[in-house]
């Protein structure tokens, strides 16, 4: 027989009803935790206001237009900056933006046809930020987007970069980096597109991670599933000057006059990426124990791959395996100069057809390993690791290049490649080659890898995983732009009264108004719920009373626009009120 005391039972039933007392008080409150508040501006006056009223995980979204001269600070952290369409808010002028809070939603808006003469278009120290679906083009700045060295986490993606007006010694995109803490941030299925210039050292890279005396510290940044193509501003397209960095994916096409720079740094990743008609695909100026695996390289007409002779930092352990290189300029190793690469291994390439020898001033300390040669070597004969045969390729309905069904690179790549690094942060890097360059699954037996840069037989269609169509933002971005200045805001267009209100109220409209004017009652998400006026030949001082009985309790806001045709001029004003 089993008992409890009276006493001990009353102190379960206690415990027990504190336990739903707690459940029920947390539920109560979940409404009021996730509460959030949606600001419409359509200024700079506006946007500073709204800035200051906004609190945790509240939104400022621009209406749609064209403004100029408008510069925001985003100072705040926990909310989103937006567009009210993605695109259809341009900035102009000298429109620039300012990211210094943390936890900041960026997105939609395009930056046209400016002029900031040594500004940047877009600057951020803050942490934690998301840019995404912003288009710049034509501007003459100092950079388009820079990410300073205390930043982290800053993810840039769906954005369109174009056409910088200056050639000024400056880039596009650039990533700083700190001395002490890695910056871990995402360039994810971005465009840069036609950057004009000579191709020589102008410091007009499209993206450059790091500065030369950065060159030990360690970025951790990723760039990924982006496009490159007419970047002629510099000779390098992706300039890395920075240790532990990951380029994947990216599609580089019709370069003529520049190619992947790894400059300064070590440890730096290039996987799985397109190098299309263009001079070259990955220059290796510098560094140690770099990587360039799961490559596909077509049509380059000045060198598919480039391993200099420099004393500033010569190259030691550099690794090179399961690409493919085909019809393209001769592979460069770097053994005319008094410091050659040392520690270099290829090993299960495809080297096939090249527009003259497949290779030109070896150090003849290079480890071949498992590779296919089809043309004119333009070296001596490794006596180990190179097979020379017809590795029987085919082309596809895209016009890309795989192996045939009896091709002798099936099952035949051999062990003793290095394993891909991991580096804390960066996710889904294939250290072990597990998979093909279209992320097909290989083997786990190395001997049943194929040899080059894609598996047969080929479940997946090789073509580019970037491209024109499926990077950059979501809508058009070859928008023409009319400058219109930011219209003259006037606090009074409108008067609200009482305010809180339970039953009827009063807008008084100002004398100063005509033209056409509209006036909507806004909810707290900023949706309409009411238009209370509109008409074309407002023509001054109106009272109008308005009943709210039927809106439920909470928090809404008048929102009044007049624009007078000819003069040219728009007020406008937005007045919050409480329903009580």
């Amino acid at each position: 027989m089993f008992s409890l005391s009276q006493m001990f039972i009353n102190q379960i039933l206690m415990r027990i009803s504190e336990f739903f007392i707690v459940i029920l008080f947390s539920c109560l409150l979940l409404p009021m935790v996730g509460k959030s508040e949606v600001f419409f501006v359509s200024s700079g006056q506006e946007f500073f206001q709204a800035q200051n009223a906004a609190a945790t995980n509240d939104s400022i979204v621009w209406r749609t237009g064209t403004y100029s001269d408008v510069r925001m600070d985003i100072g705040n952290d926990d909310i989103t900056v937006m567009a009210e369409e993605l695109g259809s808010v341009i900035f102009t002028g000298a429109s620039r933006v300012n990211i210094t809070g943390d936890n900041i939603v960026f997105q939609g808006f395009q930056y046209l046809n400016g002029a900031l003469g040594t500004l940047d278009v877009i600057n951020v120290t803050g942490s934690q930020i998301k840019i995404t679906q912003i288009n710049i083009r034509g501007y003459t700045c100092y950079k388009y987007l820079r990410v300073r060295e205390e930043s982290q986490y800053v993810e840039i993606s769906y954005c369109n970069f174009e056409n910088r007006l200056n050639l000024d010694d400056q880039n596009i995109l650039s990533i700083l980096v700190d001395e002490t803490n890695p910056g871990y941030h995402k360039i994810q299925h971005c465009s840069f597109k036609n950057f004009d210039g000579t191709g020589n050292d102008l410091g007009i890279e499209p993206i450059r991670i790091g500065v030369s005396t950065q060159a030990d510290y360690v970025s951790r940044s990723v760039v990924e599933y982006c496009y490159f193509t007419q970047c002629s501003g510099d000779g390098e397209i992706i300039s890395s000057k920075a240790s532990q960095n990951v380029y994947r994916y990216n599609t580089f096409e019709n370069n003529p006059l520049s190619e992947l720079v790894l400059r300064h740094g070590s440890e730096n990743v290039v996987y799985g990426n397109f190098f299309i008609n263009g001079k070259g695909g990955v220059r290796v100026r510098e560094g140690q124990d770099h990587y360039i695996y799961n490559n596909y390289f077509y049509e380059l007409d000045d060198r598919a791959i480039f391993l200099q002779n420099d004393d500033s930092d010569p190259l030691d352990n550099i690794n090179i395996a399961f690409n493919t290189v085909i019809n393209c300029a001769e592979v460069i190793l770097g053994g005319s100069g008094d410091d050659p690469p040392t520690n270099v291994t290829f090993s299960n390439n495809l080297f096939v057809n090249p527009m003259g020898d497949l290779f030109e001033e070896a150090t003849e300390t290079e480890t071949w390993l498992g590779n296919i040669s089809f043309g004119e070597l333009g070296i001596p004969l490794p006596s180990d690791g190179m097979t020379t045969i017809d590795p029987v390729l085919e082309i596809n309905s895209e016009g890309f290049y795989g192996l045939a069904q009896n091709s002798p690179a099936i099952n035949s790549a051999v062990p003793g490649f290095a394993i891909l690094p991991e580096f804390m942060n960066i996710e889904n890097i294939d250290s072990e080659i597990l998979f093909d360059l279209m992320r097909q699954s290989r083997p786990e037996t190395i001997e049943q890898k194929d040899v080059g840069c894609n598996e047969f037989p080929h479940n997946v269609t090789i073509q580019p995983n970037a491209t024109e169509e499926n990077t950059g933002p979501d809508y058009d971005t070859s928008t023409s732009v009319s400058i219109k200045n930011t219209p003259p805001i006037v606090n009074d267009l409108i008067e609200v009264n009482p305010n809180p209100v339970s039953n009827n109220m009063t807008i008084e409209f100002n004398g100063k108004s005509t033209g056409h004017l509209k006036v909507e009652i806004l909810d707290s998400l900023g949706r309409i719920v009411d238009v209370v006026y509109e008409d074309n030949v407002f023509q001054g001082k109106m009272i109008l009373s308005k009943n709210i009985t039927d809106l439920p309790k909470g928090s809404y806001t008048i929102y009044a626009k007049n624009y007078n045709q000819q003069e040219r001029l728009e007020r406008i004003q937005a007045v919050k009120f409480i329903k009580l």
